[in-house]
């Protein structure tokens, strides 16, 4: 995420698709397509799913050379969902200037924390909490870190864990448009009692902290520039880092990489693309890579892995770049590529994600330029 405002009007003029072939000499760069949608996020609310994305309205109007308008929106999901048509989007959080990317957890009291960097009055980190009814307990904006940019969440129990950069580093990255610079994290009790900020990386170019929440930590994975590296740390629940490590190299410049937990495997699944395609990884919740599989189809930048258990195996699927879904098999023992599935989407760059809604049935929710998209996907595994 672009950490100032001049930035970030400077990058809707001149980002290209993620990973792109470079442009023509002559040719005009494509507008940042970030300025119509960015960050989406879908979990589970009972029997329910709820889906939060940032958007300049819906359907989307950039602002292009100017300030963002996202606002964050909000709609419930059926299984049976199959287009965007049927979606009814409401707004969560309308400020004047842009709420994005926004992310969203939900604890085990059933309590909602939404999060985004907002670019109103200055580049700050902010937060909210709701019920699962979406009754605000928390008005937002509570402030997590002045300043701070580019943040997710994670819950473990009754607690949040939001990650976030803060600083800019000008010049290098995605078209040479800079990246983050220092990694925090913050603990958030249900009731929104902010906990001693955690200091995670600094003195390097580090950006794009995600994090993943079990029933014993949290595991936060970050990417460093120019070395191209991505780095995970745990973090306890007393909010002190634990066991930081480089878990792999030949990183993407745009963010290709995610972070899961899995229950089933009481591991964390780390996936993403690196240099000899894509590669996942499972971490144990001491922090320690147990199995790590290359050579994977590239996975699609600012998307994720869904997992889901069909009462024998732990089947994941994940947007592959370009085009197409792979569908892996994990265990304790290995990590499985079962079919790469043919679909003619080409995935963007603003996010997508996704859930298990049945056996071997996968919706995926994405954002681009025409809007939100709606894919529904049967697996058809043997």
């Amino acid at each position: 995420m672009i950490n100032t405002q001049q930035t970030r009007a400077f990058a809707c003029g001149l980002l290209l698709l993620a990973l792109a072939a470079p442009v023509a000499r002559g040719a005009e760069p494509a507008a940042d397509h970030r300025a119509w949608q960015h960050g989406i996020d879908l979990i589970r609310v009972g029997d329910r799913l709820l889906l939060v994305w940032g958007s300049a309205g819906n359907p989307p109007r950039p602002n292009l050379g100017g300030a963002w308008p996202h606002d964050v929106y909000y709609a419930w999901l059926n299984p049976d969902t199959r287009d965007a048509a049927s979606i009814e989007p409401r707004i969560l959080v309308s400020q004047p200037e842009a709420q994005e990317p926004p992310s969203v957890a939900i604890n085990s009291r059933g309590t909602i924390l939404m999060t985004s960097e907002d670019g109103n009055g200055g580049i700050n980190q902010h937060a909210g909490l709701w019920s699962s009814s979406l009754n605000v307990l928390r008005a937002y904006p509570m402030t997590i870190r002045r300043g701070g940019h580019s943040g997710h969440v994670a819950a473990m129990g009754d607690r949040f864990l939001i990650t976030y950069g803060e600083g800019w580093a000008e010049r290098g990255g995605f078209l040479d448009l800079g990246t983050g610079k220092d990694i925090y994290a913050r603990v958030v009790e249900n009731d929104g009692t902010l906990r001693k900020e955690i200091k995670i990386a600094s003195g390097h170019r580090d950006g794009w902290p995600l994090a993943a929440g079990s029933d014993r930590n949290w595991l936060v994975v970050w990417q460093r520039y120019p070395a191209m590296t991505l780095h995970t740390a745990l973090i306890n629940p007393a909010g002190v880092m634990e066991n930081q490590r480089e878990i792999i190299g030949g990183m993407p410049v745009r963010y290709a990489y995610n972070v899961e937990f899995a229950p089933h495997l009481a591991s964390y699944v780390v996936t993403g693309s690196s240099g000899d395609g894509g590669f996942v990884a499972l971490v144990d919740l001491k922090g320690e890579i147990v199995k790590i599989q290359r050579g994977l189809p590239p996975m699609a930048s600012e998307s994720r892995l869904v997992l889901g258990w069909d009462g024998a195996q732990l089947i994941g699927a994940y947007p592959v770049r370009p085009r197409g879904v792979a569908v892996v098999r994990l265990s304790a023992a290995a990590i499985e590529l079962v079919k790469v599935i043919d679909h003619p989407y080409a995935w963007d760059y603003a996010g997508t994600t996704g859930v298990f809604t049945g056996p071997q049935q996968v919706l995926f929710a994405t954002l681009s330029t025409r809007g939100l998209q709606i894919i529904p996907l049967s697996l058809q595994l043997q």
